[in-house]
């Protein structure tokens, strides 16, 4: 009997042991614990998770120590404009927890701009609702669960990046660059023609100046390609003195003196046709005469002086084109020079007549430059001049002409892509080009987890319209996406991950 109440003991306290050995295992990552100004926040410690809210123009990203009824905790919020991805600059925010029917109200100091800090004491245990309040945006609102006082939870939803394809980009860090995220949902997909397009003033913004009359040109100051000329500076002056042909100087002669015997025969006239002497249609006969005489004798006066022509600028512009050297013999009608005035611009292209379908409907085009930055008509006060209704030059090609008044950073002569837009009724996901990243060969976008971790998922493309990408695989509807910074996270993850509380003061 004393052996079998030997045994029982026995075997109670090895189980007793077992049980105690496996309570103290460690659980911090790799061995370490994670401290936060003296917080150490290993699992067993409660270590902080993180909570996302959004409300309609913002975006609240906060890291919770533990929830337990009766024991107090802190709260760091990052709060985030929807709008830009830029922190919100505003002295405090009120947060309110609600578990039970119970409202456990407190004010989030500012800490510095976009990060929020207090502390907070929950009441009761149960499943509840953590309501940000932030001035100028409708309440952001999460689900949050609270435990009872003592109760160890070995859950946790702190953002550490795993595996080769996770990144942390913390937001002190996206704060800092250019950054957007973009919920994907399906919507029309555009049916799109390619082309590329020269780049070049509108006809009714280039000039060419021509010989007057024919004679040796010399240049008046400096004419050079680009210079900027004045309405009515001179240009040229042609030289006749030494022509035996067509020469100016009896041009002018000739038309002094018919200009002297019109006047004369129509100020003659003038009185004679108030008695009836002169009939009226013989009187305005005379007249036109006479006016037509004044225009060229006024024209040639005042271009003409000492045996010399001068050429002046009929409009505002700059030089893009000279034709002559200072010297030359010249006929006259020879263009000597060409001159452009800023205005719109004219981008032409042709396409292949298999599209001639999708050209019936264009609706836009989204212009894209050698630097990669894509621009819509809109954008740059452009229109639709003309798509050609056949082909041209029996070369199975449409012309398109496109006009545009202000297109960044190019000059004509410029080639860039154009990509006409057509209207459809299929749907699909669709990103802002802005959102791939190319890794050898292959195409890439990141997809958020929340607000500091995101995932860089392989996807497959479609048709593309410059500015807007149809993504046939590798993202589902409802995710969100990284459409802004996207290059920015890959460097970061080649640097390796950062953790996600670096920074952060608790």
């Amino acid at each position: 009997m004393k052996k079998i109440i030997f045994s029982i003991f026995a075997l109670a306290f090895s189980l007793a042991l077992v049980n105690c050995g496996e309570h103290s295992h460690d659980h911090s990552h790799d061995g370490h614990n994670h401290s936060h100004e003296g917080h150490e926040h290993s699992h067993d410690s409660h270590e902080p998770i993180n909570i996302v809210a959004y409300g309609d123009s913002v975006e609240v990203f906060a890291e919770v120590g533990k929830l337990h009824a009766g024991e107090e905790t802190f709260i760091l919020a990052h709060v985030t404009h929807l709008s830009n991805y830029k922190p919100v600059e505003v002295d405090e925010i009120a947060i309110n927890l609600m578990v039970a029917g119970k409202s456990v109200k407190s004010v989030a100091k500012k800490l510095s701009p976009g990060m929020y800090r207090c502390n907070m004491k929950p009441e009761s245990a149960g499943e509840g609702y953590m309501i940000f309040k932030v001035p100028g945006s409708t309440d952001a609102a999460t689900a949050v669960t609270v435990f009872d006082a003592g109760h160890h939870h070995h859950g946790t939803e702190a953002a550490h990046a795993h595996g080769s394809n996770m990144v942390t980009f913390t937001k002190e860090q996206s704060w800092k660059i250019d950054f957007a995220v973009e919920k994907v949902a399906a919507r029309p997909v555009n049916r799109v023609v390619k082309g590329v397009a020269r780049l070049s003033n509108a006809p009714e913004n280039v000039t060419t100046i021509v010989a007057a009359t024919s004679g040796r040109v010399r240049y008046n100051n400096a004419v050079a390609i680009g210079r900027n000329v004045r309405d009515g500076e001179t240009l040229f002056i042609m030289e006749t003195g030494d022509v035996t042909d067509d020469n100016a100087a009896l041009k002018f002669a000739e038309a002094e003196s018919r200009y002297n015997y019109a006047k004369a025969e129509y100020e003659r006239k003038r009185e004679l046709v108030k008695t009836q002497i002169v009939s009226l249609s013989e009187f305005q006969a005379v007249e036109a005469s006479y006016l037509q005489a004044k225009a060229v004798y006024e024209n040639l006066n005042k271009n003409f002086k000492s045996g010399k022509m001068f050429l002046k600028s009929p409009a505002a512009g700059y030089i893009s084109d000279i034709a002559v050297a200072s010297g030359d013999y010249v006929a006259q009608g020879a263009p000597l020079a060409t001159l452009q005035r800023d205005g719109e611009l004219q981008l032409f292209c042709e396409v292949s007549v298999r599209h001639a379908s999708v050209l019936r409907n264009v609706t836009d085009v989204n212009i894209e430059l050698n630097d990669g930055t894509c621009y819509s008509l809109a954008q740059v006060g452009g229109r639709i001049a003309g798509i050609g209704r056949a082909i041209q030059n029996d070369c199975n090609m449409i012309p398109v002409t496109v006009m545009v008044k202000n297109l960044p950073g190019v000059v004509p002569g410029n080639v860039v892509n154009m990509y006409l837009v057509s209207p459809s009724d299929e749907s699909a996901i669709v990103v802002p080009r802005t959102a791939l990243v190319e890794e050898m060969g292959r195409l890439f976008v990141f997809v958020q987890h929340n607000p500091v971790t995101f995932e860089k998922r392989l996807v497959t493309i479609g048709a593309n319209d410059g500015k807007n990408v149809q993504i046939l695989t590798g993202v589902q509807e409802g995710e969100r996406v990284v459409t802004n910074g996207a290059v920015s996270l890959k460097l970061s993850q080649g640097a390796g991950a950062l953790d996600p509380h670096a920074g952060h003061v608790h």
